[in-house]
């Protein structure tokens, strides 16, 4: 992960309240569908299988599809350096939520991909982010962290006491 800045004052209370008092869409963290069918998928199907194909584990997410964003206005942040298209999604760990290991099946048929993360809140115990065998912590809220590699395994888990929010951004095109 690569600090781009901070962008804390894209983070409004409306936004925060909003995330806090929707419930988003729940997503189930095994989805066989998704991984089947494509040799470049299998492999990260055969290795979520043995822990997670018989739990019922999900998490809460937010999209421009999403009925909790319909009506809710807001502008995407700037990133530095690339204004291409974007695909986003905010993620709403409730404690004892996760998502496990996992690389993202969109990337594969995005031309470019490049990903970013932006965190919502200071970091807080228990708030475990995981990319490529590396954790982060300590990030303040509005940090934005574009991904060295976007098609690395990576997970997260809120074991703590607060919801985790963050934004995912995925730019793409030439």
């Amino acid at each position: 992960m690569i600090y781009l800045g901070n962008i804390r004052e894209w983070i409004t209370a409306e936004m925060m309240e909003h995330l806090e008092k929707s419930d988003g869409d729940t997503t189930p963290v095994w989805q066989p569908e998704r991984w089947t069918g494509r040799p470049e998928w299998e492999e990260a199907r055969e290795k979520a299988r043995p822990g997670y194909a018989h739990r019922n584990h999900d998490f809460q997410q937010f999209n421009s599809k999403s009925r909790d964003m319909q009506d809710f206005k807001f502008s995407l942040p700037d990133i530095p350096g690339d204004d291409r298209e974007k695909l986003w999604w905010f993620v709403k760990l409730l404690p004892g939520q996760m998502q496990a290991m996992h690389f993202d099946p969109h990337l594969i048929e995005t031309p470019n991909p490049q990903r970013y993360t932006v965190f919502m809140q200071d970091f807080q115990p228990g708030h475990i982010f995981v990319w490529d065998n590396k954790m982060i912590s300590d990030y303040k809220a509005g940090d934005l962290y574009r991904w060295s590699d976007p098609m690395c395994y990576h997970g997260c888990v809120n074991i703590g006491y607060k919801t985790r929010y963050t934004f995912q951004i995925t730019t793409y095109g030439n």
